[in-house]
Parts: structure tokens; sequence; C-alpha cells
């Protein structure tokens, strides 16, 4: 493995569980890392359970939470995800598995597909083309664009304000219109193969029209006191061992596209956008300038990306391995790691940011009053999808 090694015990930064191993910034250990579970606080005297879900009008995916409390305030409080699925990738041809693995969660389709093939090339000692490189690095931030707009209408959806909501809708909708267009499909299905990507970028400049009508949205939402009443001091938590934009809300500078040089990031303009407020205002905050930062990459990547080339294919040097890959989904670390046998996936293991998001939301949720639960919620953009897969 190229990008990590084993270790006997952890260095930097903890990112979590992946299979039966503990995955750190850059190495990987057999320790336990399982994460402390919540436990409910007893019910006492003026307090009851209420359940809210599985399907309620809040929750676009089935999802239980048992919630402690004694009329407003959340005493405690855990969760049940209602979409699980076991997907088996053992067994199966390389491409065969990418058809699996692209699927597991069509709006992180492209973090999924190229996390699991940067580990599969890296099993194969595979070096990669360039230009594929800076295809997946438009994916990438594409999809960053598109998840960061949906997870921002979810919160003004939370706050009635319908103008905002169905105008983020709308864009979320053209960035899915221009993906199909250049990739034949918007959610890059079918996009991705090894050491290749079909998509051919010539018009990925439009998707800076998209955020230009994006900022001015954001601007007026940050004059918004009514909407960001709801999300200041709610849903505070800040956390060494946190993820993606909820970490860089509590001012962690973690990002993955700068950690591993997994993919040519180093050679773009961009900053990692922090925050130190760590509550449901921060998270908005961050989303919404990392759409301004991928903007700024998708500007230099549209004059280095060659109009409608093809790639040169590196001869794959070996036909079994084992690889390990992270990197920076829309909603923090995302990571496979793949044991290749004969050419056939032998086993294979993922670190998904929502296992992780999940556990820090309800963290954050204590304390917090059931009327800010949503938008507390959605500022993590937890996908259930992705939550309940079960991977073999």
């Amino acid at each position: 493995m190229k990008y990590y090694r084993w270790s006997n015990k952890g260095e930097g930064r903890k990112i979590g569980i992946i299979g039966n191993y503990c995955l750190y910034e850059k190495v990987i250990t057999e320790e336990t890392c399982q994460e402390q579970s919540l436990t409910q606080e007893d019910l006492s005297y003026g307090t009851f359970k209420f359940v809210y879900g599985p399907s309620a009008g809040g929750l676009l995916e089935p999802i239980k939470f048992d919630i402690n409390t004694s009329g407003e305030r959340i005493l405690g409080i855990r969760a049940e995800a209602y979409k699980t699925r076991e997907i088996r990738i053992t067994g199966l041809r390389i491409n065969d598995a990418i058809l699996k693995i692209e699927r597991i969660n069509a709006p992180f389709s492209a973090s999924h597909t190229i996390a699991f093939l940067l580990a599969i090339e890296d099993a194969l000692n595979l070096d990669q083309d360039y230009h594929t490189q800076l295809k997946r690095i438009a994916e990438l931030e594409l999809e960053r664009i598109r998840n960061h707009l949906f997870v921002i209408s979810r919160l003004t959806e939370a706050a009635s304000l319908n103008v905002a909501t169905y105008h983020l809708l709308h864009l979320v909708e053209e960035t899915n219109r221009l993906i199909g267009r250049m990739c034949g499909h918007r959610y890059f299905f079918g996009a991705n193969l090894i050491n290749e990507v079909k998509c051919n970028f010539e018009d990925i400049f439009k998707v800076l029209n998209i955020v230009k009508e994006f900022k001015s949205i954001f601007d007026g939402l940050l004059e918004s006191r009514i909407f960001i009443d709801r999300l200041q001091q709610n849903g505070t938590i800040r956390d060494i061992n946190s993820i993606g934009p909820v970490a860089r809300a509590a001012g962690f500078t973690y990002d993955a596209r700068k950690e591993l040089e997994i993919l040519p990031y180093n050679e773009f303009n961009f900053k990692t956008v922090t925050f130190d407020s760590a509550d449901a205002f921060g998270r908005f905050l961050v989303r919404g300038y990392e759409i301004l930062e991928s903007a700024k990459i998708i500007i230099e990547l549209s004059d280095r990306i060659p109009k409608g080339s093809s790639n040169i294919k590196e001869p794959i040097k070996a036909k079994e391995g084992e690889g390990l890959a992270r990197i920076e989904s829309p909603s923090g670390d995302l990571a496979y790691y793949v044991k290749v046998n004969d050419s056939y996936i032998a086993s294979v293991s993922v670190f998904t940011p929502s296992s992780s998001n999940l556990n820090y939301f309800l963290k954050s949720a204590i304390d917090t009053i059931f009327t800010d639960f949503q938008f507390n919620f959605e500022s993590f953009g937890i996908w259930i999808s992705e939550l309940g897969v079960i991977i073999r």
C-alpha cells in the first residue's frame, strides 16, 4: 500500500472503523476503535420517551429516533436506521463490483466509486493517468457543490423559506443536468473505470453560473435573522475525532484532499474553510463557502482538462495485492480497503462519513430543544442509505 501502512498503534488523527480495523490519518491498525455509544438516561418523574420516525414529514430517509424528554428539551437520544442493505462485493470481478459500489449512495456515487478505484489501483500497483486524476477531481468538486446546495436547501426548508428552498433545488437540478450531459448520467453511473473517466468536461465552466446564482441566495440567507437564529448555538459539537464540515465548523483543519495527496489537489488554489462556532450555523457556513472554493478549483480545471481527449492506459502490473484509499467526500472522509486476488475482489471494507456523523449528531442533540431538531440534523448531511449498508 503506497498511501497507507500497517501500524501497532494509531498515529495522527483517528478517522474511524473500517471493517475489523481502525483507520487513522496515514496508518491502519488492528486495535479496536469502536465509538462509545450514548446511553439513554433513566426516565425520572416528569420525563417520557418520544419516538420520532422512522417515517415522518421532516425526515427524508427512514430512521427512528428514541428521544427522552421532559417536554421540549432532549435529555437522551438513540437512532435506528430503517434502510439496511447487504451488498456482496467479494468474489466479483472489479468492473462488476463497480456497478454495485456506485449505487450504494447515488448522491455520493463519485466519492464511493473513486475511493474504491483508488484502492483497487493501489492494490494492483497501477500508476494513474494524470488526466484521469484531474477528471476525478472535477467529479468530486461537482458532487460537493451539488450536495452542499441540497443540504442548505434542507436547512431553508426547515425554516419555511420556500423561495430560497425551491431556488436551491432548481440549482441542484441544473447541476444534475450538467453532469448528465458531460458524463452520460446525472449521478456519474458508468463514468468511472480503472484509470479511466468517461466524461467530457468541455462545458464544466457552466457550473460557475450555478455557483453565481447560489452566491446571491447565500448572501441573502446571511442577512436573515430568522434563519440564522435557528442555527446559532444549535447542536454544538467540538470533537477532535469528528470529520468533514462538522470538524471544520469547529475549527479543525481536517481535509483529506490535502492530507494524502492521493489526487493532485495541491496543484490547485483553494483553502480549507474553517469556523469556530461548532454549531449548525458553522456547518452551514462551511458548506456555503466550500461551494465557492470548489468553483475556484473548477475554474483552474477547465483550462487543464483536455477537451474530449482519451486517456492513455497504463498496463496493469499485478493481479493481486491490498490497497487503501481515502478521499474527502462532501460530508467528510470516505475510505475503502480492498484485497484483490487474480483480478477478483477477495475482500472489501468501507468507512462512510454518515457512520461518523450520526454519532456526532446524537451527541450534539443532547440539551437542544426538539423544535430545533431538524436544523441540527440536516446540518450534518447524513445519508441513511449510506449508513445502513453492510458491504461484504
